[in-house]
Parts: C-alpha cells; structure tokens; sequence
C-alpha cells in the first residue's frame, strides 16, 4: 500500500520509526510538510485534489492516490494539516486518527469537557471570557494554579504560577496578547510526575511514569523529564482508555495524574512521540501502529487499495 506521512519534520524519531515500520511491512510511505500542499474544490469529480509544492523555486505536482494517512503535524500546524486531512477524509482516504478527533484533543478546553461528559476525572479546570477579571477567576480555583494555552505540546505553553498574584499578572499579559488560557488546580501530591499510556484501538499498548528533572514541574520528556515502566491495574488502564475512546481517537498518548482523589485525566494528546515510550518498554509501538492501520483499511466501506 502507499501510506503518507503529514508530518513538518521527517528526520523525528517518530517519523523514521513509523516510515521504517510501514517499509517493513512491504508498504511505501510518503512524508510531506501540510504547509507545502495546496487544495482544491472542483465541481467536477473528484472534487478534492491535492497539490504539493515542495520549495518556493518548484511548480506543484497534483499527488498520487494513498491508501492512508497519518497525521502527525505539531500544533502550530493544526489548521493547515487537519484542512489537508479534511481533504484526503472526503475522497475516502483511512486516517490514523480523523479529522474531528483530532480537533478535539488539539483544543485542550474541549477536550477536557468531552471527557468530563463520558464521567472522566480530570483536574478542577476554569476557562474565564475575555471580560472577565482574573483575580475573580482565581479564587474559584486556588492557588498555586497551572496555567495552559489552548494549544501546545510538549510542556510548552505550561505555565506553574506558584502564587495568585503572579498567576494574574501572567493572566493578564496573555490576555492582552489575545492569548486564551486554561486554569488548573495544580496537584501538589503528584509530586512533578504523571503517567503515559499509549493507546492503540481498544487496548492501552504500554504504559511509563514521567518525573520531572529538579526544580521542572513538567514531566516531558522535551523539558528534560526521565521515564521508567510502570504497572497499571485493569482499572487504571480502562481511564486511559475511556479518554482517547471518548475523543474517538484511533491513536492516543492519554496522560494520567495521580491525586488524592484517585487517577486523574491530565490530556490526550492525538500525536504522542514514541521515542521514549519504545525505549523505556521495549515494545515496538510503530509496528503495532502499522498493523492497526492495515486493520482499519481492511474494514473501511469500499476500500480500494491503489495500484502499483
């Protein structure tokens, strides 16, 4: 089959493993910037096509028919790749997570009252209008306060604002900047870790506990975290898989936070990376990607694999 890859930076870890698994398995697979496609509406059928410009100096090419997609564009790229997505989605192209599930998890707000709907905990949150004042907004929900943008991966855009004075000025500022923010009650008993579950289809695939380096609340990897196995109870597990079933992702990094009220749903995110999951459980998650595609093309209505 030929499968493509949306993805901004092809040299990823993620990107390589994915490309070498999908070879692997006898497929081709095709990585390409969503910022560099151009899409077209036609009256006529097919009605979607799809160009690809790949420099300024080069003319577009339209792009062959695929098989499958797979989104794995960062969040500065999420209007552009999931427009792409849309596109490939109408002409009956399999995705590796579809367009509306992954919007939902992309958009933190949401996500969380998605999963507040289907009965999951999650951190007391507060999102607060434009015209409201943030020192009203904080007494709702304490202090020392997580502060979060809307979008972002990564840790970035993950504010610890340790009192309520500085968590309003930082209010304030992204504010004035047309920067919508999250709040959070920041979970002391978690003590800088959460838990990563990679899930696959209907099956939590594998599971680490993330720390934060000294002195870094965060616990990505990207910030300077460390990882190590850790067992869940079947009962832990189904959160996990409860969260990314409630966004209706195919694909999902569901990160969990322990609390004093039990295991809480922090965020799913619809592009997890791999590398420090495969490292630290051994496992083979790229493959295991693969073969839950081929399944999902296998059952899609009408499928027709491409010639070659």
């Amino acid at each position: 089959m030929k499968l493509l890859m949306l993805c901004r930076e092809p040299r990823l870890y993620s990107c390589q493993r994915l490309k070498e698994a999908a070879e692997s398995c006898g497929h081709q697979m095709d990585i390409l910037d969503p910022n560099r496609f151009m899409l077209k509406l036609s009256e006529k059928p097919p009605h979607f096509d799809l160009y690809y410009q790949p420099n300024h100096e080069a003319e577009p090419y339209l792009l062959p028919d695929y098989d499958a997609v797979l989104p794995r564009f960062g969040a500065a790229s999420t209007q552009m790749g999931c427009a792409v997505l849309q596109h490939f989605q109408a002409k009956g192209v399999a995705c590796l997570n579809d367009v509306e599930p992954f919007l939902k998890a992309r958009d933190k707000w949401r996500s969380l009252q998605i999963l507040v709907q289907h009965g999951i905990g999650v951190p007391p949150s507060l999102l607060a209008g434009s015209e409201t004042r943030a020192k009203e907004s904080l007494e709702l929900i304490g202090s020392p306060t997580i502060l979060k943008t809307l979008s972002g991966s990564q840790g970035i855009g993950v504010i610890l604002a340790e009192s309520r004075s500085s968590a309003s000025s930082i209010i304030e500022t992204l504010n004035h900047s047309g920067v919508s923010v999250l709040m959070q009650k920041f979970i002391s008993e978690a003590q800088g870790g959460d838990i990563r579950c990679f899930v696959i289809g209907t099956e939590v695939i594998a599971t680490m506990e993330r720390k934060g380096q000294a002195g870094e609340f965060r616990a990505n990897i990207h910030r300077g975290g460390s990882a190590v196995p850790v067992r869940l109870s079947k009962q832990e597990k189904q959160i996990a898989l409860s969260a990314s079933q409630a966004l209706g992702l195919d694909v999902a990094g569901v990160d969990l936070i322990r609390s004093s009220e039990g295991l809480l749903v922090l965020e799913v995110n619809a592009s997890p990376g791999l590398e420090m999951i495969e490292k630290t459980s051994g496992l083979d998650i790229a493959l295991q990607m693969i073969l839950y595609l081929e399944r999902k093309i296998r059952t899609k209505p009408n499928h027709n694999t491409t010639a070659r």
